[in-house]
């Protein structure tokens, strides 16, 4: 399971599946994120929390 950002997503995918791991889970966060609040950073991270526990989630059933 990886996380990346909405402007690295079909990178990511290409680069699991040239890595063999076509179904690698990708938690996808807002680009850009360096300008930021850290109110949107806080946001973004309790979301990606939540996306990121279903996709392990996910893999272990």
């Amino acid at each position: 399971m990886t996380v990346c950002s909405t402007a690295f997503t079909t990178l990511g995918q290409a680069q699991a599946r040239a890595l063999g791991k076509p179904d690698l889970p990708i938690a996808v966060i807002p680009h850009p994120f360096g300008l930021r609040t850290r109110e949107e950073v806080r946001e973004i991270a309790e979301q990606c929390a939540q996306d990121i526990a279903r996709l392990v989630n996910r893999g272990a059933e």
